[in-house]
């Protein structure tokens, strides 16, 4: 898979599992949804992401904390809690911005996600085998026992892959210039 850059549909497709939340669902939304991967891809996905791993350092923000090996979520709680703490002493404004990404795993295209690839440099052959493991994907979702037909994916990045992290990482890397400006143009418009 990895050196000729082909892999199957089976291979590609997963099977999504509804699991209830709750100890008596009764709505959808009483459900977590859970698409288990084929282990070729998984595997895969592994392999790559120790490839990618290196780079990451080069490429993201000093300050980003996901998909980056050995930052952790609670250095960037306490850093958030360092500069509060800080304009408290020192009595001076501060503007805290909380930009909610929970929906976005879901809704980044797989075109987006190979046009950061080769934004970032990315060489063609290993973009091909990153959306190789993207290319006309599918799933079936099985509910009590039975299983629909396959669905296509277009975008989302898979969660629980152990890619996932790195490719939203890299997607947010991007985001997070527009962010700025935004912020940036709110703030001459507040004073």
């Amino acid at each position: 898979m990895y050196i000729d850059g082909r892999t199957s549909v089976r291979q590609r497709q997963g099977l999504t599992v509804c699991l209830p939340k709750t100890p008596h669902p009764k709505n959808v939304e009483d459900y977590r949804l859970l698409t288990l991967l084929n282990t070729d891809d998984k595997i895969m996905a592994r392999i790559i992401a120790n490839r990618i791993r290196p780079c990451l350092a080069a490429i993201l923000h000093p300050n980003q904390h996901c998909g980056v090996q050995g930052n952790s979520v609670c250095e960037a709680v306490a850093a958030v809690r360092e500069v509060v703490a800080n304009a408290k002493v020192k009595k001076t404004q501060l503007c805290i911005v909380c930009i909610d990404l929970s929906e976005v795993f879901g809704k980044i295209s797989h075109t987006y996600l190979l046009a950061k690839f080769k934004a970032h440099g990315f060489n063609e052959w290993f973009q091909q085998r990153i959306m190789g493991m993207y290319d006309k994907v599918a799933s079936e979702v099985q509910i009590n026992g039975f299983r629909s037909s396959p669905i296509p994916i277009n975008s989302s990045i898979r969660q629980g892959c152990p890619l996932s992290t790195q490719l939203f990482a890299l997607c947010l890397n991007f985001w997070r210039r527009y962010y700025f400006l935004i912020l940036a143009h709110l703030y001459i418009k507040c004073e």
